[in-house]
């Protein structure tokens, strides 16, 4: 009977070193994004007006593919979808909407660094910096749910990452992680006429939960 503490012990470190040893990992989240109140400036080429935007918290999800490099870093490629429905909104020039949205999919590399704690090999914690493509972004203004018209780019941004994980077993783990993303003086053009455009930062909190796997 004495020999089961140890034997519990020696498991605990096993599954870290294991893990440890497993480089590549996958993960999957899904979570809640907060776009922050924005001034949303439409331009038609000759004249512009300004108006304030307010986001609701919605849906955010993605994934990314990282590897370990055994000494605390690792470096990560990840894919994140977000999207924040909009309150009623008036700009000149353009109309009065009910309505609407301001979406993004992305594609990022996150350099992260894992503290881990000796005394406690199922949990880690990290941080971190990234620098993101935005494949798209786009801003929606519709009136009573039929979308009136949409303004869309490309971009880039960084982002900062702060996260835990707790191990589930030498492979699975659980892994909660905020993110807030910051892109600057994003353009958006009307594709059928790219002289009229909205002007917009892109500031975003996400807050997320994913599911993780070693290889």
């Amino acid at each position: 009977m004495k020999l089961t503490p140890i034997i519990i012990a020696g498991l605990l470190v096993s599954g870290s070193a294991l893990a440890q040893d497993s480089r590549w990992y996958a993960t999957a989240d899904v979570g809640i994004g907060s776009l922050s109140s924005e001034t949303l400036t439409y331009s038609d080429g000759d004249s512009s007006t300004s108006a304030n935007a307010e986001f609701s918290a919605s849906f955010a999800g993605g994934g990314s593919v990282g590897y370990r490099f055994g000494n605390g870093w690792a470096l990560e490629g990840e894919i994140m979808y977000r999207r924040n429905d909009m309150d009623p909104v008036s700009l000149d020039g353009l109309g009065d909407f009910t309505e609407g949205d301001f979406a993004s999919l992305s594609l990022g590399v996150n350099a992260l660094y894992h503290f881990g704690f000796d005394s406690m090999p199922k949990l880690d914690a990290y941080a971190g910096l990234g620098l993101v493509y935005i494949q798209e972004i786009d801003i929606d203004f519709d009136t009573d749910g039929a979308q009136e018209i949409s303004f869309e780019t490309d971009d880039t941004a960084f982002q900062v990452k702060l996260g835990g994980i707790y191990n589930f077993s030498e492979r699975w783990f659980l892994d909660a992680n905020l993110n807030y993303l910051a892109a600057s003086s994003v353009t958006m053009e009307l594709p059928s006429d790219p002289g009229q455009t909205i002007t917009s930062d892109y500031n975003h909190w996400t807050a997320s939960l994913g599911i993780g796997f070693r290889f």
